[in-house]
């Protein structure tokens, strides 16, 4: 009898044990739910203040679209667009979240330089936009210029803009040349003009503002040349420091790893699309754009909701770009002298190029060699199922076998036993990922992955 009444007084307390415990995880789970919303209020605040901020600046850069484009719409900041909160801010799961990982969500700070949210035209349409603060920060030196040139002569604007901004070698500065030429004033003149209608011509204003847009802030300029080109995010506007650009979705990085072989080979295709017709003068009959950051953080897609397929590929960052002048479209053929980029293992985000070697020739493969190194790679692993040799010498497809050998003639310096420029490559790959669909031959991947 005694037995049986302690057996039973140690089931109540362990009863009781657990019934605290609980007590204590639902007082910790309560005050990291109340801590983490107070936190998200402040990040709400202080991202408010920091928009406000960058919007109530009085030196306007880049205003090329109209003067009263920050009185033509409402932006409304996306809170939600700014935060994974089905990651970071579900209260269930507190009872998995490491101590690290939830210090590391605290004291995390939202990008000043980058807000979501919604615009809304004064005609009543809503898009969904990125506003871009500019590369650079307030100078009161610029704001002077901008300030105390009230009037320029439009007879001899260019030399009067070389005296009022000399040229110089920012990092957000736009890198222009041609053959005979590179980064020099009549060159960023003649481009600044095609950004600028007629009936601004004579306008010294929107010049000035354009000239300094190209000296410190280049992306803006960029987006207006390449107005309606697919690859490029529309530009809506431009009120202060904050450019406001098209949402293109989220980026290649945050896809990178759920996006199945099929979308990744959908990718592949667009990304060798885009590096060729930036480069032959598809993009704009008169320029070739050689991307020197093509990095997946640069990149934007947007999936169906629905089927869950590649609708969209953008480039989002324009701010690092050569621009090369074409007389006209460029035909790629064996009779053009093409620049060779040399393959340099340095690792992924990294890219060695010579401007000075691109802007020289009749027309380069970097566009295509740098697609090549940052995504198709070993490193890359953008399509592992093909580059890794342990997945595609198992794959008995002569298809994929050929597309791992194109992808690798790619990224390493061009065999002459190949006879073919990266250039040709780059439309072998296209040819056969379209041939692949055809064939549905990506299915027989999956039996070896």
């Amino acid at each position: 009898m005694i037995f049986v009444l302690v057996s039973y007084d140690k089931k109540i307390l362990f009863f009781i044990m657990i019934l605290r415990s609980l007590k204590i995880i639902c007082i910790v789970v309560l005050k990291s739910a109340i801590l983490i919303a107070i936190f998200r209020k402040m990040i709400e605040k202080d991202l408010y203040q920091s928009f406000e901020h960058n919007m109530n600046l009085s030196f306007c850069v880049v205003c090329l679209r109209n003067y009263s484009t920050c009185n033509t719409f409402d932006f409304q900041l996306d809170y939600k667009r700014h935060a994974d909160y089905d990651q970071y801010f579900n209260y269930v799961s507190m009872f998995v979240l490491s101590t690290i990982r939830l210090i590391n969500i605290l004291v995390s700070q939202p990008n000043h330089k980058i807000f979501f949210g919604a615009l809304e035209f004064k005609n009543g349409i809503v898009v969904h936009t990125v506003a871009k603060v500019s590369g650079y920060y307030n100078s009161s030196k610029l704001k002077q210029m901008i300030n105390t040139s009230t009037y320029i002569d439009p007879t001899v604007l260019e030399n009067e803009l070389n005296l009022i901004l000399p040229n110089n070698a920012d990092d957000y500065s736009l890198y222009i040349c041609s053959k005979n030429d590179t980064n020099s004033y009549s060159l960023k003149y003649n481009i600044l003009s095609s950004v600028i209608d007629d009936k601004n011509r004579n306008n010294s204003q929107l010049w000035l503002e354009a000239w300094v847009a190209a000296h410190f802030n280049a992306e803006p300029v960029i987006l207006k040349i390449l107005n309606g080109y697919r690859y490029a995010p529309e530009l809506y506007g431009t009120c202060n420091q904050v450019n406001f650009v098209e949402d293109c979705g989220y980026t290649l990085q945050y896809y990178y790893h759920k996006l199945n072989l099929s979308n990744r080979l959908l990718v592949t295709k667009e990304l060798l699309k885009l590096a060729l017709e930036l480069t032959d003068g598809t993009a704009h009959p008169n320029y070739s754009f050689y991307l020197t950051d093509l990095t997946a953080d640069n990149i934007a897609i947007q999936l169906d909701e629905t089927s869950g397929i590649i609708q969209s590929l953008k480039v989002i960052d324009w701010s690092d770009v050569i621009i090369v002048i074409n007389d006209k479209y460029v035909p790629i053929d064996d009779n053009l002298m093409v620049h060779v980029s040399e393959h340099i293992d340095c690792g992924l985000a990294c890219l060695i190029y010579s401007k000075e070697e691109i802007c020289k020739a009749s027309v380069s493969d970097h566009n295509v060699y740098a697609v090549c190194k940052e995504f198709l790679s070993i490193e890359g692993r953008l399509l592992y199922e093909i580059t890794d040799l342990d997945h595609s010498q198992q794959i008995q497809e002569k298809e994929i076998q050929e597309l791992r050998l194109l992808m690798k003639h790619c990224l390493l310096h061009p065999d002459v036993q190949w006879k073919k420029s990266r250039l040709d490559t780059a439309k072998s790959i296209i040819k056969i990922i379209e041939y692949i669909f055809q064939q549905d031959v990506y299915n027989n991947i999956y039996i070896y992955s």
